[in-house]
C-alpha cells in the first residue's frame, strides 16, 4: 500500500493505492497521527486506486472516523470501487461514513458544512 496525500482548501486528501490489510494497518494509522498533529479537521480518503480493504483495515478506517470525529473534525470515503462498494454495504459501514463517488464531491460537501458551523459558531 502507497498513500500520497496533498491538500485541497485546507482540506487533507489521502490517495491509498493498493491494498489495506493486516499487514500495513500501521501505515494508514501513522499517516493520521501526522494530520491531526497538523490540526487537520476536514480528511478525504480515496480510494479509486485501494484494490482491498479486509476487516483490520476497515476497523482502523472507523477508529480513525471516531478519532476525527471527536476532535470535531469530518472524515469523508471517496471513489470505492465495485469490491469495495460490497464490503462496505456487507458491513453496514456504508452507514458509518459519509461516501462520495469523487474527491471535488466530498471536498465540496466537507467546506459546505465547515461554512454552517462557522455561522453557527
Amino acid at each position: 500500500m502507497t498513500i500520497t496525500t496533498h491538500e485541497i482548501d485546507d482540506i487533507a486528501v489521502a490517495e491509498v493505492k493498493g491494498q489495506i490489510n493486516f499487514q500495513n494497518t500501521q501505515t494508514l494509522k501513522d499517516l493520521f497521527c501526522e494530520l491531526e498533529a497538523k490540526n487537520h479537521k476536514a480528511i478525504v480518503v480515496d480510494l479509486k486506486e485501494t484494490e482491498y480493504i479486509d476487516g483490520f483495515g476497515l476497523s482502523v478506517l472507523v477508529n480513525i472516523s471516531r478519532n476525527v470525529y471527536k476532535g470535531g473534525g469530518r472524515l469523508s470515503l471517496t471513489s470505492l470501487n465495485r469490491e469495495l462498494q460490497r464490503i462496505f454495504s456487507k458491513t453496514k459501514l456504508d452507514r458509518w461514513f459519509d461516501i462520495y463517488e469523487t474527491q471535488e464531491e466530498a471536498c465540496r460537501s466537507l467546506l459546505k458544512n465547515r461554512s454552517k458551523a462557522a455561522k453557527t459558531a
